[in-house]
């Protein structure tokens, strides 16, 4: 008798999640929410632990200055997008098809025209699947600079939302 092979491992996954992401102040200490998409390509490296690759961009949630006026300028603050990528790394568990998991990253934020900053991102997620063929998520991350290109004393900080669906292969 011929036996089957085993089935192989998933070793590899695509995220793609919608959401909102919340900049808590920006230089005039004025806060941004808007819309957005991150997607993120995954390795697993093992039954517990993924690592790679995302990006995300939300509208409305960066800001920029905008000059206007001749002779006399007039500042003022709109909203602007917010674009960020980076590296993630993911460590979770499966319990009965339920995954919970912890989230943390490095990566680069670009909020508006005047706002690049370099941080780290941590945060939660949860993960069920309502049907085999569609794993469900949601995820709630702080990104939090380190770095800010703009000399600010106060860097910046985001708060994203992400309800998203999940291939592997």
């Amino acid at each position: 008798m011929a036996q089957e092979p085993a089935p192989t491992p998933e070793t590899m996954e695509l995220g793609i999640h919608l959401g909102m992401a919340l900049a808590t102040a920006d230089t005039e200490g004025e806060s941004h929410v808007g819309p957005g998409v991150r997607v993120h390509l995954l390795r697993h490296l093992g039954p517990y632990f993924s690592a790679g690759a995302e990006a995300g961009v939300y509208t409305g949630a960066g800001s920029h200055t905008q000059v206007s006026g001749s002779g006399q300028h007039e500042y003022r603050r709109v909203d602007g997008t917010l674009g960020q990528l980076g590296l993630v790394t993911r460590l979770g568990v499966n319990v009965n098809g339920f995954r919970p998991g912890l989230v943390a990253g490095v990566g680069l934020n670009v909020a508006g025209d005047d706002s690049t900053s370099l941080g780290f991102s941590a945060g939660v997620e949860f993960e069920g699947a309502p049907v085999e063929w569609l794993p469900l998520s949601f995820d709630m991350r702080i990104h939090q600079a380190l770095v800010d290109g703009t000399g600010r004393y106060n860097k910046p900080t985001f708060i994203t939302l992400g309800l998203g669906w999940r291939y592997r292969w």
